[in-house]
């Protein structure tokens, strides 16, 4: 009768410890949501980092007061360093942004130069209310065989706390192509193409990798990325996210791999 009540017992705990199993290995919906904003808020906030320091070295107006840009050496010889300082107190950008902090920039040359490489640390930087941290390094690569100015960037050791207090971790190799716009030296007409992978780890504690799988597009006169698509990998359990089809708005499409879908906000963390 006793070995009737363990088989018994043994019959009843077999479902609950595949179940168990099962929920480790294909993880729930909240993983997946909570990993999409995660990757697509680090992607939008070091691109918006990226364009706010091309800004502020090159077209801002010289009337702003905030925020404080002085450059070491000052005669305009390079190597060089560029300290860009929003204070305590913040400043609001060109395009709503709320920056804090400093930024600090050094540079081997002028960025339209073969082999220039520019590398920016963020010291105590915001931006919004998400804390950012960690090094970017954007290494020129010449022109390719279309004519288009091509670059390599590098991001290392990035981390994001969100106004909660929740942290998560993100490192990227990106090989990005300016497909229009090269010609000329206005920025409105820039168009970014963005290809390449990336890692971290999300705000559940969870690692995870993603592969741009369609090549990004990021418009300069668009905060988003407006079409292109990426593969994200938690635990063996892959999705995608799909930007869309070149309409300038903050969504990207989550399709599990049973095939249903969900709609993704690119948050703003003001």
């Amino acid at each position: 009768m006793k070995k009737n009540h363990l088989l018994l017992g043994l019959l009843f705990a077999l479902p609950l410890l595949f179940t168990a199993c099962n929920k480790d290995r294909w993880l729930d919906g909240d993983t997946e949501l909570t990993t999409s904003q995660d990757v697509l808020t680090a992607h939008d906030l070091i691109q918006d980092t990226e364009e706010e320091v091309d800004y502020e070295l090159g077209t801002r107006d010289p009337e702003d007061l905030c925020p404080i840009v002085t450059v070491s050496p000052a005669d305009g010889t390079y190597p060089r360093t560029v300290t860009i300082d929003y204070g305590t107190e913040g400043c609001e950008g060109w395009n709503g942004r709320i920056r804090k902090g400093i930024i600090q920039v050094t540079l081997t040359d002028t960025m339209i130069h073969e082999g220039a490489v520019r590398t920016v640390t963020f010291i105590g930087f915001s931006v919004d209310a998400v804390a950012i941290a960690g090094t970017k390094t954007l290494t020129n690569n010449g022109l390719n065989a279309e004519g288009q100015l091509t670059f390599t960037r590098v991001v290392s050791d990035a981390s994001l706390t969100f106004p909660n207090g929740d942290v998560s971790e993100w490192e990227a190799t990106q090989q990005i192509t300016l497909i229009e716009g090269t010609g000329t030296p206005e920025r409105i007409d820039d168009v970014i193409q963005l290809e390449g992978g990336s890692s971290g780890i999300n705000r559940n504690g969870k690692p995870f990798t993603s592969e741009i799988t369609v090549p990004l597009i990021k418009p300069f006169t668009c905060p988003w990325v407006v079409s292109g698509t990426r593969s994200v990998t938690v635990n063996d359990h892959t999705f995608t996210l799909d930007y869309g089809d070149g309409t300038c708005n903050k969504t990207a499409l989550l399709t599990r791999p049973n095939g249903t879908t969900k709609t993704v906000l690119i948050q703003r963390w003001w």
